[in-house]
């Protein structure tokens, strides 16, 4: 027998039946007769083929089969009122889940220290973080498997479903151990450094030299290519060699003297941080409280 042939309404009945052990106080619950309950409890056992409730004295009491079917009817019906709950939720708690996609190098401190403040905030709130590429978080927003994604690029441009948030400037330094600052480190000492690198396909240390130093800049090489900011730190940190770390992320470690920082004449070179998202997509009262909140914080 399919699941689809059964009538959820005779599956409602039972539950209540089950629940108060005989037809009267479960039909008062139901706000119906008696007999319209005993012929639902019928109905269903006629449907199953399948005995659902002993009479012991004025009581129904489940059988075994009775017992198995209202375990797995109680369990999905919580499970569905928790739902309907969550999808009518008015001026009480905030609760849901939210999917937050961020790209490998974006400043883990400062997104912990939102995402402890949220979560203080709206105890009731689920946040699934998934780190990934930029383009495969771009891929995931539009397959509907994120909420929204934090990033170095806007996104509206690129892709018309998606619309972009601006929220906040990084300042990228190019830093090195003390090891290699031993004789005074100048641009052209980074020809003889090897550098760590995240991108092959966006070279962020020719970036750097060429917002600093324009057509003067060396030629630098390259040693690894490490992806993440948090291996390209602890690389650095491990005298692997120089390399460019958003300001937030190297400071703690200029402050102990364990970085140093390569002065130019300049401005740094910075970042702006993106909030990309749907375009009009529905946002229930868990995805709109994150989003005003990442806009207010963070923005």
């Amino acid at each position: 027998m399919l699941l689809k042939e059964l009538d959820l309404n005779k599956l409602h009945v039972f539950a209540a039946v089950a629940e108060h052990g005989g037809v009267s106080r479960a039909a008062a619950e139901l706000g119906r007769t008696p007999s319209a309950v005993s012929q639902s409890v019928t109905a269903l056992e006629d449907a199953l083929g399948v005995k659902l409730f002993d009479r012991i004295g004025k009581r129904l009491v489940l059988t075994r089969g009775g017992q198995l079917l209202h375990a797995d009817v109680r369990g999905h019906h919580a499970a569905l009122q928790r739902t309907v709950d969550t999808l009518r939720q008015d001026a009480g708690d905030v609760r849901g889940s939210v999917r937050v996609g961020v790209y490998l190098g974006f400043p883990r401190l400062r997104l912990a220290t939102f995402l402890t403040r949220f979560r203080a905030d709206h105890p009731h709130v689920e946040l699934r973080i998934v780190y990934a590429p930029q383009e495969d978080l771009s891929a995931r927003l539009l397959r509907g498997r994120l909420d929204f994604a934090f990033a170095l690029r806007p996104r509206s441009d690129t892709h018309a479903a998606l619309t972009s948030t601006q929220l906040f400037e990084e300042a990228l330094l190019l830093v090195a151990t003390r090891r290699f600052f031993r004789r005074g480190f100048t641009v052209d000492a980074l020809a003889r450094t090897p550098v760590v690198d995240y991108y092959q396909s966006d070279p962020l240390i020719e970036r750097w030299l060429a917002h600093h130093y324009g057509r003067r800049a060396p030629k630098p090489t390259v040693a690894i290519w490490a992806a993440t900011t948090d291996l390209v730190l602890d690389l650095l940190l491990n005298h692997a060699g120089a390399g460019v770390l958003p300001r937030t992320v190297a400071a703690p470690y200029l402050r102990s003297g364990r970085l140093r920082a390569v002065r130019t004449q300049r401005a740094a070179l910075t970042d702006w941080i993106w909030l990309n998202e749907v375009r009009n997509a529905y946002r229930d009262r868990a995805l709109a409280v994150f989003r005003e909140t990442v806009v207010r914080e963070l923005a």
